[in-house]
């Protein structure tokens, strides 16, 4: 915690005021020290935003992670918020090239260069390295520092890499376990695994895999993995485009138990907690089963939606993406979430309908967020720790017609 006043958050209504009074010269000594001393910012920067991030304090607003953080707050465009967070990440891992940045050895540029050659495998091996590498780098154009660091990735992808495979073909086993979980166990090929690889890498661009957030690598890659087959099935060329196939998956629950918020249950009886059974209901197929018993169907509706294609429609139109602040995913990586709960008396109607991409939709129901609608569309979000936010469709149409 920073003290507003004598910490360094509280220089930094002085140093606004200095830099509003600040005249540069177009002089090049001036502009060049001027630069050097912006690199030396950019590393306090990304010192800060390193225990930012080991404190998950990007969370507090809703959002699915550093990167995501950066590009809703900090004004970055998604590419430039997820090299800032690799950074941070990165550096965490080389103090000698972190230090170096933070005095000026090292230009902004030049981490850059070195973080873009040392991955996750190979950040071990370079810190070992790293107290003698630095000061020659360190006496490198960015050019040649980029060079110096291609070279040495090959050097140590040739050094850790074992022998190359004998190709077969891929393979996938999905085997259920005692817990009515799966696990996934499997191999592919090269061009398999490239295209797999590059879906998940689309999917989960919200969960940079560089980033240290709350969820680990491994349930980043699996959540993109879930993304990835759910839009295929919403958008499958099989079924028609607006009829969006859903569900994918089917849970028995009770009338009383839906709106008494109790779990509900996978066909094959597995057990599904209450809050991924309301988050399911949301945008879904229902039927009525009139049973007698546990064990005799005495009547079987036909299936309604809970969202029909108009309502989609309409939904999209107003929406355009996801609704929380920050989010710009789109309306096919969506779901349409009720803000009161159909089973506790919600309609299914606009005016209690918005777009959530599936992250946010299960923040909002897993996190207990308290989500409010008013009639012109705008969304008033509550986190559980009180955090109001807002959330306007007209955004859009305010800045078209503030250019046309």
């Amino acid at each position: 915690m920073y003290d507003r006043e004598l910490g360094p958050a509280g220089s930094f209504n002085k140093q606004a005021a200095a830099l509003a009074c600040l005249q540069v010269a177009p002089v090049a000594g001036d502009i060049e020290e001027l630069l050097a001393l912006r690199d030396r910012l950019d590393a306090k920067i990304s010192e800060a935003l390193r225990a930012f991030d080991a404190e998950g304090c990007w969370a507090e607003d809703g959002s699915l992670s550093l990167s995501a953080w950066l590009a809703a707050h900090g004004r970055r465009s998604r590419k430039e918020a997820q090299r800032e967070a690799l950074t941070a990440k990165r550096l965490a891992q080389l103090p000698t090239t972190a230090a170096a940045w933070a005095g000026g050895a090292l230009s902004s540029s030049q981490v850059v260069a070195v973080v873009a050659n040392v991955s996750a495998e190979h950040a071990v091996l370079y810190a070992v390295h790293e107290d003698e590498l630095t000061p020659v780098l360190a006496a490198l154009s960015v050019r040649d520092t980029a060079a110096a660091m291609r070279s040495w990735r090959l050097h140590a992808e040739a050094t850790t890499d074992g022998a190359e495979a004998v190709q077969r073909p891929s393979e996938l086993h999905l085997s259920e376990t005692l817990e009515g979980r799966r696990e996934l166990l499997g191999h592919l090929s090269a061009e398999d695994a490239a295209v797999v690889e590059a879906a998940i890498a689309v999917a989960g661009r919200d969960f940079d895999p560089a980033e240290t957030s709350l969820l680990s690598a491994a349930e980043r890659r699996a959540a993109a993995l879930v993304d990835v087959c759910r839009w295929f099935l919403d958008n499958s060329t099989s079924t028609s485009s607006a009829s969006r196939a859903r569900p994918h998956v089917s849970v028995v629950v009770g009338l009383n138990e839906l709106a008494s918020g109790g779990a509900g249950q996978l066909a094959n009886g597995t057990p599904v907690p209450a809050r991924t059974t309301e988050w399911l209901a949301c945008d879904s197929e229902l039927h009525r089963i009139v049973m007698a018993g546990r064990s005799t169907v005495l009547d079987y509706g036909s299936s309604v939606r809970t969202i029909s294609p108009a309502l989609w429609a309409a939904l999209v139109v107003r929406d355009r993406h996801c609704r929380h602040p920050g989010c710009d995913r789109p309306p096919s990586w969506c779901d349409a979430h009720h803000v009161v709960h159909f089973a506790k008396g919600g309609p299914t109607r606009l005016d209690n309908l918005v777009l959530g991409c599936t992250r946010h939709h299960h923040v909002w129901h897993d996190q207990g967020w308290q989500l409010t609608l008013a009639l012109d569309g705008t969304l008033t979000l509550v986190s559980p720790t009180g955090l109001v936010l807002t959330s306007s469709p007209s955004s859009l149409d305010l800045v078209g017609s503030a250019l046309f």
